[in-house]
């Protein structure tokens, strides 16, 4: 539904207000919790060639280590897990309210720590304007992931001294006519309802919402026990956010660390070694390995609104394993993407009427939740390599789980294994989240009849240490320090066993 604004919709309530029931002053500074720089640093370059701001080494930085420790400026919590998260710090468990009866916000807090800290950082001041949290989605239609919340433009503005925030992009004269309205609504509301005279305000809360918009990292935590990426909310990381994208990059951003650490920390961790005076990159969603070059390249214009130009997208037309999932029908080696007429290995025709008519079928089964069934439609047409057969198997090996079949669901989970480090690389997170599941498998069940799962523990000492070498490698062994334990533990009492 659109939203459709007047200033008509706010008079009863401008009605009771003037400018002396709004005092500014509680407003405090800008959070002076600056970020932790190690071997890197944010340079400014110009020129035709070069980054612009960017983040580079200052020296050798090897895999694994931290680059960038940062808390938040400014952040806000997902409206969908609004009632068991901490509105403060994102932790579960939030079960103390506002201090306010029939807060208008609808807050949670997971203690009267967070409440005080959230109340003084701005909410004693919003929670006094029922008409603002009504309108907390109004543009959420049109870009719900990336929109800046009522909230977060607020906090923006005022901690900004009533300006724009300090040094971030907003790249507002390419965003679309249509949501640059939306953000002079939101505006105009903002200011309207709280008697906002200064002639600039309504260009700067414009302003603001284009800097949250191409500024804003998404925090998620991973739930361990079911595999699940939750998305908590975004949040504003000044410097962070001077990280350039790149779609095949040496850095991955955690946020956490292990259960009961807060949510909202972020840590920039190298997935490679990084040489002296390199750029250091994270990717802002999109992989070469998972995305083909067209798709990705159109989706960062659309959102963050640049071309991207990194390493990956200037390799040309090199063949992408995103794009090539397909299995020749003719020939073991023949690996397909879409719409090829001719096999490159074999040079056989492809029936893509066929193959079309499989994956529908394959497709049907997934949603009846007939697993079996699909896999070996599935089997058919994906090649072995490729993230849909891996993502395939996965599947698989759950249901077989699910019945107790341990024995099936290892060899499922060593057959998707296998894809995803075909494709990410032996040495990447999606391979670490693979081993850790099969060597978890392995020791869940070690204390069943061994002979059911004897033919794999073969295997098992070396796939427990390939993870740990993973883990140490992307610095997992700090960041997911229980996980790693895990992993210890599974080596000493596979060792016992042998």
């Amino acid at each position: 539904m659109d939203f459709h604004f007047s200033l008509n919709d706010v008079s009863p309530y401008t009605k009771r207000l003037t400018p002396a029931h709004i005092d500014y002053r509680i407003w405090p500074p800008l959070p002076n919790e600056s970020a932790t720089w190690h071997n890197a640093r944010i340079e400014n370059h110009v020129g035709a060639n070069q980054h612009g701001c960017s983040v580079m080494s200052t020296d050798k930085i090897r895999s694994g280590e931290i680059v960038i420790q940062e808390y938040p400026q400014i952040k806000h919590l997902n409206q969908s897990i609004i009632n068991y998260r901490c509105s403060q710090c994102f932790r579960r468990n939030a079960r103390i309210y506002c201090r306010t009866k029939n807060c208008p916000w609808d807050l949670h807090f997971c203690n009267k720590q967070c409440e005080a800290r959230h109340w003084s950082t701005g909410h004693k001041w919003l929670c006094h304007f029922p008409e603002l949290s009504k309108y907390i989605d109004m543009t959420q239609d049109n870009f719900q992931f990336h929109t800046g919340e009522t909230p977060m433009i607020l906090k923006a503005y005022f901690f900004s001294a009533q300006s724009r925030i300090p040094s971030l992009v907003s790249n507002i004269s390419k965003h679309t006519a249509s949501d640059r309205k939306k953000y002079r609504e939101k505006a105009q509301l903002i200011a309207a309802v709280l008697h906002l005279i200064r002639d600039d305000a309504i260009d700067e809360l414009i302003e603001i919402q284009g800097q949250i918009r191409c500024n804003t990292i998404a925090i998620r935590e991973t739930n361990h026990e079911c595999g699940i990426n939750e998305h908590l909310g975004k949040a504003i990381y000044l410097s962070a956010s001077k990280m350039n994208h790149s779609c095949d990059p040496n850095a991955i951003a955690y946020f956490g660390k292990d259960p009961g650490h807060d949510p909202c920390l972020l840590r920039v961790r190298t997935s490679r070694d990084i040489p002296s005076k390199q750029q250091v990159c994270i990717s802002y969603g999109f992989l070469a390995a998972k995305h083909e070059q067209s798709a990705r390249k159109n989706s960062l214009n659309m959102l963050y609104f640049f071309n991207c130009k990194c390493e990956a997208c200037q390799a040309g037309n090199v063949e992408n394993p995103a794009a090539y999932i397909y299995q020749c029908q003719f020939c073991p080696t023949g690996r397909l993407a879409s719409g090829e007429k001719y096999c490159k290995a074999c040079n056989g025709r492809i029936d893509w009427m066929r193959i079309a008519m499989i994956e529908q079928k394959a497709d049907e089964y997934v949603e009846e939740g007939k697993i079996l069934k699909a896999s070996k439609l599935q089997e058919i047409i994906y090649h072995k390599s490729s993230l849909n057969w891996g993502e395939a198997m996965d599947k698989l090996g759950e249901h077989y789980a699910m019945k107790e079949n341990y024995d099936m669901a290892a060899q499922c989970i060593m057959a998707s294994l296998t894809a995803v480090r075909d494709t990410f690389g032996a040495t990447s997170i999606e391979t670490s989240r693979e081993l850790k599941k099969l060597a978890s498998l392995i020791y869940i069940n070690l204390s069943t009849e061994l002979s059911s799962l004897r033919h794999i523990y073969d295997n098992a000492k070396n796939i427990v240490k390939e993870a740990i070498r993973v883990y140490k490698a992307l610095g997992l062994d700090e960041q997911n320090g229980t996980e790693f334990e895990e992993l210890r533990k599974m080596q000493m009492i596979l060792v016992d066993i042998a």
